[in-house]
């Protein structure tokens, strides 16, 4: 990352945890991987603040370690995708909320805060009551584990709202759609600390049977990756559990044998919960009903990658919003989240490495069918007239037609056999003629068979029944699949499957980014320099004069957009001399744009952006410091007019007022590296 990036990074972690934090996360990401000792002596800190430090850090995933197995050293690094993942915290709830309610949101804003947490402590935090009886073995065993999370209880009403069903039922929600994760001791190293970690543990190449040193590889690599997988969605060794999450179902006690109402539970002990997150091994197991339960050693964090995935979502959605129509956009969301299970990121590796340039196979993607879709989508009131009609001719249907069956034909062998054969397109019209003027004189032969008593083939092809709440919706879907954009890709109905409709996103993304960088171009240079920046990114490397015949436009006229694009580091330019004399008149120039460069470009800018922005912020609240922690104290919430004064009020408004604004400013320049970064 950029200069520009890590600044942000460190501001981002300096509002959020404060000073400290932010002094040892700007060591790392200047330094690089650091041992303890390096980074006491480049901080200039205490063994006690920089372990203290550090230690925060960890809890947050804002610091990646590892410790070698050869010399036992311990070595830390800057995580910069959580730390980015700050700025994105208020989506990530607002999402949460939408989709499993608001207290969904408040486990996402408390696992955000805290980095993970135990299930046990999450349900005590939030006070749930406990019955008597409860109350009694609890007392037996002297009392409840210790409750890191006390904190977020703070200030609750006596008579709870949130009952015990409801947090499981919350908690099993977001496990179902993998907003939150399992943690594993994965999610603390690095990646390329994981892959020598995996390494280790799968065979050695060698050992493979296979023809060739190349196979072995092959089969070494593949072994690798399944192993780095299965540690990304804690699928080691657990796969059934894991998937009985997604499907809703909690976990049941391990004893399959009843339990007398004095007998202590089973002492649960956790490799990672002691080494990583120290907690002990003996804890209080909350039941649900009278077998189901969820493990309260289960320790949960938030799934950024999930929150990318539903953030691409909505950003498609909008985008089809502006582009298309509203209604052609609510199918559209509506395909994307029957979608949305099936992705667990938006950037998903390859598992053939020979199939990374190859055309996508649209097989092998997620898929949704017609049917589905239809069932979904309830109400298509507005759908009917939301598509206009044009001409007839003006738009290739066929391939969005069913494939129609091939009718066999026979042919005769020389010997007099009969052998089956696939009839010719033309032998199919002569024959369907023949067919409809032989019925035809059928029907008119006898007249009367007309009152219902005439026999008709069962072997012929029923007629499809005309549903208009089927046709509005696949004509949307329609609209979106021949977009230039590529929204959706068609795939016909075969004898085995129905129609479906998939996505191939990587193809979807890079036209949104290129769309997304011709928008910009034309609000910053005009209309005609995101024309010129079209015809480059079609043509290659163009000559000037072929460029102005091209775009239409005078040459004074054309360089005129062309010198700010290149000064803006939107295009480039390159000097091509027809011989040794460097004479420019003797010189080509040719233009060329790079999509790469110029996304490369807008990312170093945005980053700067959003630092200044929240620089300005870190101003201007210095200056009513005094006024934001006097309001900031339990007993003024709520009551400003009492306690403060009329030019503390108005200061402390104009500053909640600015905060706002630069706030809201930092997420739409989000939204623009989410598109050209993350998605």
């Amino acid at each position: 990352m950029s200069r520009h990036a890590y600044e942000l990074c460190t501001l981002l972690v300096d509002d959020t945890y404060g000073e400290l934090t932010s002094r040892i996360f700007e060591v790392l990401l200047c330094y690089g991987r650091l041992s303890l000792p390096a980074l006491q002596h480049h901080t200039h800190l205490s063994y006690r603040l920089v372990k203290h430090g550090l230690s925060v850090l960890v809890q947050q995933h804002l610091v990646l370690w590892y410790t070698s197995s050869d010399d036992h050293l311990t070595l830390y690094e800057a995580n910069t995708t959580v730390a980015y993942s700050l700025v994105r915290s208020g989506k990530y709830i607002k999402i949460a909320e939408a989709q499993a309610g608001e207290f969904a949101g408040k486990v996402i804003s408390d696992l955000l805060l805290l980095g993970h947490a135990r299930v046990g402590d999450l349900v005590q935090a939030y006070g749930v009551g406990q019955s008597r009886s409860t109350h009694d073995r609890l007392a037996a065993t002297r009392g409840p584990p210790s409750n890191p999370l006390s904190g977020l209880s703070e200030g609750r009403n006596e008579e709870q709202s949130v009952t015990l069903e409801s947090i499981y039922g919350t908690l099993c929600d977001l496990l179902r759609t993998e907003s939150v994760s399992r943690v594993h001791l994965s999610h603390f190293r690095s990646d390329a600390d994981n892959r020598s970690e995996a390494e280790k543990l799968v065979p050695k190449p060698e050992e493979y049977k296979a023809k060739s040193k190349r196979e072995q590889d092959a089969q070494h690599e593949a072994a690798v990756k399944r192993k780095l997988k299965e540690w990304k969605y804690c699928a080691d060794g657990e796969e059934g559990e894991v998937e009985d999450l997604r499907k809703g179902k909690k976990r049941l006690h391990q004893d399959s044998e009843p339990r007398r109402p004095d007998q202590k539970r089973q002492r649960l002990y956790s490799p990672l919960i002691q080494e990583v997150v120290g907690i002990p091994g003996e804890v209080y197991l909350p039941m649900l009903g009278e077998t189901d339960y969820l493990d309260s050693n289960l320790i949960l964090r938030v799934n950024h990658a999930k929150f990318v995935v539903l953030m691409r979502n909505d950003h498609l959605v909008d985008l089809a919003d502006r582009i298309i129509s509203t209604s052609t956009a609510r199918v559209y969301a509506q395909v994307l989240r029957a979608l949305e299970p099936k992705v667990q990121e938006c950037r998903e590796e390859p598992e053939d490495l020979n199939k990374i340039d190859a055309e996508a196979d649209l097989g092998s993607l997620p898929q949704v069918s017609t049917d589905e879709l239809v069932g979904a989508i309830k109400d298509s009131s507005e759908l009917f007239n939301a598509l206009g009609k044009s001409d007839d001719g003006r738009l290739d249907m066929a391939q969005f037609d069913h494939p129609k069956k091939r009718r066999k034909k026979q042919v005769i062998s020389d010997n007099g056999s009969v052998v089956d054969g696939e009839a010719s397109l033309d032998e199919e019209e002569d024959a369907s003629d023949s067919n409809d003027e032989d019925n035809i004189s059928d029907v008119s032969s006898d007249l009367d068979e007309v009152n219902g008593e005439a026999e008709f083939d069962p072997n012929a092809m029923p007629s499809f029944s005309h549903n208009p709440h089927r046709d509005a919706i696949r004509n949307h879907l329609l609209v979106l699949a021949m977009h230039p954009l590529s929204f959706l890709q068609h795939l016909p109905k075969t004898s085995i499957l129905p129609e479906r409709w998939t996505i191939d996103f990587p193809t979807l993304m890079k036209n949104v980014i290129h769309h997304t960088l011709l928008e910009i171009i034309t609000s910053r240079h005009g209309l005609p320099a995101a024309r010129l920046t079209r015809i480059l990114f079609d043509k290659g490397k163009t000559d000037e004069k072929v460029l102005c015949s091209t775009s239409l436009l005078a040459q004074k006229t054309m360089r005129s957009y062309l010198l700010p694009l290149h000064k803006a580091g939107m295009i480039g330019l390159q000097e091509v001399p027809r011989d040794n004399s460097r004479n420019p008149q003797r010189t080509n120039f040719l233009w060329f744009f790079d999509p790469e460069r110029c996304k490369a470009k807008m990312l170093e800018e945005t980053y700067k952006t959003m630092a200044r922005c929240l620089g300005r912020a870190r101003v201007e609240g210095e200056k009513v410091k005094g006024t934001v922690e006097k309001a900031s104290r339990s007993d003024v919430i709520g009551k400003e007019e009492k306690f403060l004064g009329v030019q503390e009020l108005e200061a402390l408004n104009v500053w909640r007022e600015m905060d706002e604004r630069i706030w809201g400013e930092v997420s739409r320049l989000d939204d623009l590296v989410a598109c050209l970064r993350d998605f």
